[in-house]
């Protein structure tokens, strides 16, 4: 399913890969691949290839199919807590939890970074 899409997407790169190229998709998806890599990648760079999982992310998107998006954050918010070199990773997603957890948090606007 996730090669079909690509196809449909006007993919020009190898499909047998487990690193597909942003830069093989046409100007419209590239532009939407580039926002999910942005926003849910768990890399620090790289963002000019997409590994399997992220395909599989922009695929669902594309065919409006049902993807556990919440399991793939917690799995790599984990994975980074694990590690020796610890990130701030999904800063909104945190963002959204806490504001659901504790609505009655005080915000002070002057003090705190906007997004």
């Amino acid at each position: 399913m996730v090669k079909g899409c690509m196809l449909r997407m006007g993919y020009t790169g190898p499909l047998n890969n487990t690193n597909y190229l942003k830069a093989c998709f046409t100007k419209p998806y590239k532009f939407f691949i580039h926002s999910v890599v942005h926003a849910l990648s768990h890399r620090k760079g790289g963002y000019d290839v997409m590994i399997d999982y992220q395909m599989c992310m922009v695929t669902a998107l594309v065919l409006n199919k049902k993807y556990n998006f919440s399991r793939i954050i917690f799995h790599y918010m984990k994975e980074n807590i694990t590690s020796k070199s610890r990130t701030w990773m999904y800063l909104r997603f945190v963002q959204m939890m806490l504001d659901h957890a504790y609505p009655d948090l005080v915000k002070d606007e002057d003090n705190d970074l906007l997004m």
